[in-house]
């Protein structure tokens, strides 16, 4: 005689054990998100997010080293504007008619020590190893869009104004320096205003991307992220239906067991 015993619900447990287990992945990554089987749209969302996130982090870094070498290359032009200044006096004190010769001489003396430090600072000012005087943009990549640095030749500039030709020995060579270091002060004075606008434009630029980034990192945490307490709260229901649905496999096959030694 063939006894045949009711069937267990191994198919249900199973599914229980899986979404068991698919729960405490979840609780373990703190994520809602772990595959695409999970969500695939909101996996490829999420995706989109992290990536425009990273590329604005790294933005904001590019921007804070554009402002650095920007402050860097206005407080070489500043450097410039003070020794200026203290040409222009010079020049000014070169038309005292109670000075000598030599008492002319030693201005231009001192001239000349200005002029030198002008030159250094044109010749060695630099950001990282990366020389700042020369024509052209130095850009910097904001992750949608570039951001540029308008730089200067200065030194070939100040040469063509024949700054480094001032004469402080006579009183014609007085008057003419007075009037190129004025040129000079004021074309100095022009490129210190464009750096101080590039460095306001890289910082309203960093900013902007710090909303950004704020934002799409907020946005990507509500699709993926996980809901602790309405999770746990899954997990222990489950936990409850796979104890439950295993006690009655366990007692269904007790029974059957005692109906079967009965028989025999």
């Amino acid at each position: 005689m063939k006894i045949t015993g009711q069937p267990t619900p191994t198919s249900q447990l199973n599914g229980l054990l899986q979404t068991q287990q698919a729960q405490s992945e979840k609780l373990a990554s703190a994520k809602r998100i772990n595959s695409a089987a999970d969500d695939a749209a909101g996996l490829q969302l999420a995706n989109r997010l992290t990536s425009s996130v990273n590329a604005a982090t790294q933005g904001q870094r590019n921007l804070y080293d554009g402002i650095g070498l920007a402050q860097v290359y206005e407080q070489s032009l500043q450097n410039i504007s003070t020794d200026l200044a203290g040409l222009s006096e010079l020049a000014v004190a070169a038309g005292n008619g109670a000075y000598s010769d030599a008492d002319r001489a030693a201005l231009q003396e001192q001239a000349n020590s200005y002029l030198s430090n002008i030159d250094n600072t044109l010749q060695n000012s630099s950001f990282g190893g990366k020389p700042l005087f020369g024509n052209g943009a130095i850009t910097f990549n904001a992750g949608q869009s570039n951001v540029a640095l308008q730089v200067a030749d200065v030194s070939t500039a100040l040469n063509a104004q024949s700054l480094f030709d001032i004469d402080l020995e006579s009183s014609s060579g007085a008057q003419a320096a007075a009037s190129t270091l004025a040129g000079v002060a004021e074309y100095v004075v022009g490129l210190q205003a464009q750096a101080g606008a590039s460095i306001n434009s890289f910082a309203a630029q960093a900013r902007s991307l710090s909303n950004q980034q704020i934002n799409e990192a907020a946005g990507r945490s509500r699709i993926e992220d996980l809901d602790y307490a309405k999770a746990i709260s899954q997990k222990t229901s489950a936990d409850i239906l796979t104890q439950s649905s295993t006690s009655v496999t366990m007692q269904a096959r007790m029974q059957q067991q005692q109906a079967l030694t009965l028989l025999s």
